[in-house]
């Protein structure tokens, strides 16, 4: 999941930036420079907050299923009389 965050972060920040210096008419070898780090820059990001997601929904995830599993667990006379009580 962070790869594929990253990949697309760094391809959006790119195509952004190459656009943004079309449009501007700048020099294209300064142009690609800055969109090559810029790329690399949005990369890196992209990892550290797809690693991130990746570590939030798995934690989410675990936590439902162990919700479920106390939910349908059976219960022991023990703990039927307890909460009786």
């Amino acid at each position: 999941m962070a790869l594929h965050t990253a990949c697309r972060l760094a391809l959006i920040a790119f195509a952004t930036v190459a656009l943004r210096g079309v449009l501007d008419g700048s020099e294209f070898r300064t142009v690609l420079i800055l969109a090559i780090k810029i790329g690399a820059a949005f990369f890196g990001i992209g990892l550290i907050v797809g690693e991130l997601a990746r570590r939030l929904l798995e934690d989410m995830v675990i936590s439902k299923i162990k919700k479920v599993i106390d939910e349908n667990a059976p219960q022991d006379n023990n703990q039927q009389l307890s909460a009786e009580s």
